[in-house]
């Protein structure tokens, strides 16, 4: 059973290193840093000109040529340990859970069943068992969360170009020495807000669907994966807001005035956010629909390489007329 479990935690790192650089663009994203001047497109409907941001692919391209192959795996060291410590951390609070309870999961017996089951019983059922995957979700985010601020802080500093987060010990020293304990947890809150917010939605939706639209279990295969998609959409805000409190205010240039406004705690960030349209900032992978101070006539004016500056609240890279 080690052995077993120890090479599923192998896998998962080596996928995670392995998708690491589109974890990587994705971060720089969502802080709202954009390298590259945005291109000239046309919606899909009404063919209406527009400027969309270049996407992943160029952004990664765009990495790897100021600090090439390696670079792109700035950052990996604390993610897989972040991803691994939270996952021995939920095993092994899941089997203490289970060791104490002698009960048998009902959710998927009785409340899928397609039964007229008692409805108040399904629903106790049904938030007994994410009220456990809840408890035990929160305890890997809260022991691994602080390896999660290191590994945002890493990849930020390509921004600036800063190296105090070059090593494991030098990041610690750093976020000590600036922010005290409570540094190895900024953004924790709404990280756990959104974790919690994500399994209730998600097991009840499946089971929901389970119970009335899927009694044949041979079709319940995939309707886990699809709700949490679905739920993971909706809850996306708490993931950006985290990403971003785990950096503003760190020192790091990415996370400073002007590229970034300070925020006194989350519930300002989340507020600033939602004002200018930007709680989706980094959800997209491919179209990233440019959203300027303005947009400029086409053909787009030309991108000088002056520095940035800030514009009611965003970041924007030296877009200037010529």
């Amino acid at each position: 059973m080690a052995a077993l479990s120890l090479a599923q935690y192998g896998s998962g790192a080596a996928i995670t290193a392995l998708l690491h650089p589109f974890g990587y663009a994705k971060v720089l994203m969502q802080v709202g840093y954009e390298p590259l001047p945005p291109i000239p497109s046309t919606t899909l409907f009404f063919r209406k000109d527009i400027l969309i941001n270049p996407n992943i692919f160029k952004y990664i391209g765009h990495i790897k040529s100021v600090d090439g192959f390696f670079g792109l795996y700035r950052g990996v060291v604390p993610r897989v340990l972040a991803g691994t410590v939270g996952n021995i951390v939920q095993y092994n609070v899941m089997d203490k859970i289970k060791s104490k309870s002698d009960k048998t999961k009902e959710v998927g017996e009785e409340g899928q069943s397609g039964q007229d089951g008692d409805v108040m019983e399904w629903v106790v059922s049904v938030a007994k068992e994410s009220a456990e995957d809840s408890l035990v979700r929160c305890c890997g985010v809260i022991v691994s969360h602080p390896f999660h601020v290191i590994m945002v802080r890493c990849m930020v500093q390509f921004i600036g170009k800063e190296a105090q987060y070059d090593s494991l010990w030098s990041s610690v020293k750093e976020i000590y020495n600036h922010d005290g304990i409570l540094g190895f947890f900024a953004g924790l809150v709404p990280r756990l807000i959104g974790e919690v917010i994500t399994i209730w939605a998600t097991s009840y939706l499946t089971n929901a669907i389970h119970k009335y639209l899927m009694p044949d279990k041979e079709m319940r295969a995939y309707t886990g994966a699809a709700c949490g998609l679905v739920v993971a959409n909706f809850t996306y805000p708490f993931t950006l807001v985290t990403n971003i409190m785990a950096v503003n205010g760190s020192g790091l240039k990415g996370g400073e005035e002007p590229l970034m406004p300070f925020y006194a705690n989350w519930l300002s960030c989340f507020a600033a956010l939602r004002r200018d349209g930007d709680l989706k900032r980094g959800a997209s992978a491919f179209w990233r629909v440019y959203k300027g101070p303005s947009q400029p006539s086409f053909p787009p004016q030309k991108m000088s390489q002056t520095p940035s500056r800030r514009i009611e609240g965003r970041s924007y890279r030296g877009f200037k007329s010529a």
